[in-house]
């Protein structure tokens, strides 16, 4: 009898081993899926165009953008480079295809002619265009202390930025 007391004491040992390792990779995967959604930039994020400062993209770029009541504007890249300007991420939508993103734009004028945005406009951008206005920027931030390369986001590297 002895034996098969051996075994099921074994049995139920690997049992309960099988529940601590599916429970640890359980806590894993939720870990990950809430870094995936934190992934982008941040309520609250600044981009600001300094006209004093180095322009780091060396193009002529217009970023169309939508108002949020649905009228389309530019952000010109050279005209807010000369004149200054800037951005704040008031508001994520992450989406199942292109996260979106509500900012607030403030400065002199975002473009010459009739697609400028105005002085101030609360405008719809995609996360790749907000990440071509931070790079042309110079970074996230005030002063610009530090540039993130393209396509990098991310929990950790939100606290390294310059806010």
């Amino acid at each position: 009898m002895r034996a098969s007391d051996d075994k099921s004491h074994g049995l139920i040992s690997a049992a309960l081993l099988a529940v601590v390792v599916s429970l640890a990779g359980l806590a894993g995967a939720v870990k990950i899926a809430q870094t995936a959604v934190a992934l982008g930039p941040a309520v609250g994020d600044i981009v600001q165009f300094d006209p004093q400062g180095r322009m780091p993209v060396d193009v002529s770029t217009q970023v169309d953008a939508e108002r949020v009541n649905g009228a389309g504007c530019v952000l010109d890249l050279d005209t807010i480079h000369q004149t200054g300007g800037s951005l704040i991420v008031e508001a994520r939508f992450p989406g199942a295809d292109i996260p979106r993103y509500r900012v607030n734009w403030a400065g002199p004028r975002s473009a010459d002619g009739a697609d400028n945005c105005g002085r101030h406009a609360e405008l719809m951008l995609d996360d790749s265009n907000l990440d071509l206005l931070a790079m042309a920027a110079g970074g996230w931030g005030v002063g610009h202390r530090q540039t993130m390369p393209s396509g990098i986001w991310g929990s950790d590297a939100a606290g390294t930025r310059a806010h």
